[in-house]
């Protein structure tokens, strides 16, 4: 980063993690733009350095023409429709923009450990990633359920899109990837990837404690970010895992 405070923009501001965020850049970023319900104008975010976007797709999609070129754009918003992925995609292509469905350096680590176990295993092992959030969250499965998901897939060299199981009816097929969605109470976030034989069974599993540890990890990633040529990131590039 540079000597002078960069300015942060901030997609969803009034949400639960746009003010964790808010509150964790208290001096070490300059928050000079907020897009919230009551005030969807994105032009605010047009002089940022760096614009953090936990939202929906169609706040996130609006915004993208109003970021001038270069700006780092750093985005927790998932279950975006296609026509919503083509345009981030587009704007990629002069924007730096990392994308996560989960900022947390453990899950960071869970998606590791759950592409080597399903690179290691091989056949003869059936997967399953277990997530539950607060009753208030609308996507299911999480996107950090659909990322470790992606993981298990890249490391059985498979599509995902090809091998999800979302419902549970029938006997199971070879090589399926199922997805069990909990929702209730305030629970901030739990992951779990069980894989299982006929023998044995490993569980993976991660539980954030609380809301700061996704805001702390989003701004780490625009520290990151700031100053990358266009393109799009994961957390696995800031980590190096």
């Amino acid at each position: 980063m540079t000597g002078h405070t960069q300015s942060l923009g901030l997609i969803g501001a009034d949400g639960r993690m746009g003010r964790a965020v808010a509150a964790g850049a208290e001096g070490r970023y300059d928050i000079a733009g907020r897009v919230t319900l009551d005030d969807p104008d994105p032009a605010s975010l047009s002089d940022c350095d760096v614009v953090i976007d936990f939202s929906s797709g169609p706040a996130l999609t609006s915004a993208l023409a109003h970021l001038r070129d270069g700006t780092a754009l750093v985005s927790g918003t998932t279950g975006l429709s296609e026509a919503e992925e083509d345009a981030v995609a587009d704007a990629a292509t002069r924007l730096p923009i990392l994308r996560s469905g989960n900022f947390s350096l453990g899950i960071a680590v869970l998606s590791s450990l759950a592409r080597q176990a399903a690179a290691t295993l091989g056949d003869g092992w059936d997967v399953d990633i277990l997530e539950m959030h607060h009753r208030h969250k609308t996507d299911a499965p999480s996107g950090t359920a659909l990322m470790l998901g992606d993981a298990v897939a890249q490391g059985r060299d498979v599509s995902l899109e090809d091998k999800a199981a979302h419902d549970r009816t029938g006997a199971r097929r070879d090589g399926d990837i199922g997805f069990a969605v909990l929702r209730g109470g305030g629970v901030y976030g739990m992951h779990e990837v069980r894989i299982a034989s006929e023998s044995e069974m490993i569980v993976l599993g991660h539980q954030a404690l609380n809301r700061d540890v996704f805001a702390h990890g989003a701004l780490a990633a625009a520290d990151w970010l700031i100053g990358r040529g266009p393109g799009l990131y994961s957390m696995s590039d800031l980590t190096g895992l």
